[in-house]
């Protein structure tokens, strides 16, 4: 799939945790986007001093569900594309280009397990990606997992669209991992980081497919856990999130 440059227009906004925002855009000429889920789309921000800045976020759009663009954001405090995003208004418009990334499922993989680890708005592609899990989790009836890491219960964006799916589907768990809560848990919620969780799931590093995306200390820790115990760098897929200032 080309990579397009285009103008993008804000169809709306909606804050969905104390510091992040969830984004409804459009291509401004009103033509379809198409992506993978699990790809990233990049905006492109006039500076000061006369170069442009570029900005990625993973697609969040359910794919089948809508036919825009989604993303979540989350607030840094003097961020360039923060300040643009977090302060546009339903049809003001800017350029971006794309789609782009690696961080997809692959079609007809031999995998027993996959686990799919977010932090924070590191969650927004395997959103992308739950008609594909469906399908998985369903149809193939391999194990989906996927592990959600924020501090409290009020930071878990897109957990209900998570556990609608994990609630008709056997074969697929959600488990968000809350570092700093300290309030009643629901079933699916535990205390602790993602990393954690994996001795739990009884992983086999020969037949098991991990993503990882999000926090790049959370990727780290998870990537050397993982290598650890056995698995290669074929069967661990990264993508790690920079503050977007």
């Amino acid at each position: 799939m080309a990579i397009q440059r285009f103008e993008i227009e804000l169809v709306s906004a909606k804050m969905i945790a104390p510091n992040v925002k969830h984004l409804v855009l459009k291509k401004a000429d009103n033509s379809a986007f198409d992506f993978v889920a699990g790809q990233f789309i990049t905006f492109l921000f006039d500076h000061e001093d006369g170069k442009v800045r570029r900005r990625s976020y993973s697609v969040a759009t359910i794919k089948g569900e809508s036919q825009y663009i989604e993303i979540a954001i989350s607030y840094v405090d003097g961020g360039i594309a923060t300040e643009h995003l977090f302060n546009m208004k339903p049809g003001d418009k800017f350029n971006a280009m794309g789609p782009a990334g690696r961080l997809v499922l692959k079609e007809d993989e031999k995998v027993r397990k996959l686990l799919l680890v977010g932090t924070g708005t590191g969650i927004a592609p395997y959103r992308a990606m739950l008609p594909e899990l469906e399908k998985i989790a369903g149809n193939d009836a391999k194990e989906v997992h996927v592990l959600l890491g924020v501090q409290y219960q009020q930071d878990a964006i897109y957990a209900e669209d998570f556990r609608v799916y994990a609630n008709k589907l056997e074969h697929l768990h959600f488990k968000a991992c809350l570092s700093r809560e300290e309030n009643s848990l629901q079933a699916d919620e535990t205390k602790g980081y993602v990393q954690h969780q994996f001795d739990q799931l009884d992983l086999d590093p020969e037949q098991d497919v991990v993503y990882l995306c999000g926090n790049p200390n959370m990727i780290d820790q998870a990537f050397e856990a993982l290598t650890t115990a056995g698995f290669n760098a074929k069967m661990v897929r990264r993508e790690k999130y920079i503050s977007s200032n």
